[in-house]
């Protein structure tokens, strides 16, 4: 899979883990995208931010999911 970019309209701040954030801005990239077909999840691991569940694509919404879906989910996330 080559990487994909997500834009980010302004400066977000994202929590990685509890009591842990970073700042991200710009072009983030999605280096990997994992898909879990028999829990019905949706991770992508985002340069910067680490592991990131996919909500938007998986439990009741999980289903077949295209690369502009994971940009979607990944951008609709960070930009809150």
């Amino acid at each position: 899979m080559s990487e994909l970019k997500v834009n980010l309209s302004s400066e977000t701040i994202y929590v990685t883990q509890p009591e842990q954030s970073v700042t991200l801005n710009g072009d983030v990239i999605i280096r990997r995208i994992v898909d879990f077909p028999g829990e019905k999840k949706v991770v992508a691991f985002v340069e910067g931010a680490g592991r990131i569940e996919l909500d938007a694509l998986s439990g009741n919404n999980y289903g077949d999911w295209t690369n502009a879906d994971v940009v979607a989910a990944v951008t609709n996330l960070l930009n809150g």
